[in-house]
């Protein structure tokens, strides 16, 4: 029996796949959306290295994706 991982978890930050039952949801700031939404992670290193990124990202101006 071969298993397609269509349906699979993968870790929002190094994008591996995540073993059922063992994935970290933590509601998250999505640059583009307003408040937070649930993102799936593989351990508790990578929720805080995301949502660094995510702060260091949203401080740098002239990043709204607008066209000018």
């Amino acid at each position: 029996m071969i298993k397609i991982g269509l349906f699979a978890k993968k870790c929002e930050y190094c994008r591996t796949k995540i073993e059922k039952g063992k994935e970290i949801r933590k509601d998250v700031k999505v640059p583009g959306y307003v408040g937070t939404h649930p993102k799936n992670f593989c351990c508790g290193e990578h929720t805080n290295k995301y949502e660094y990124e995510m702060e260091e990202y949203m401080k740098k101006p002239g990043k709204s994706g607008g066209c000018c």
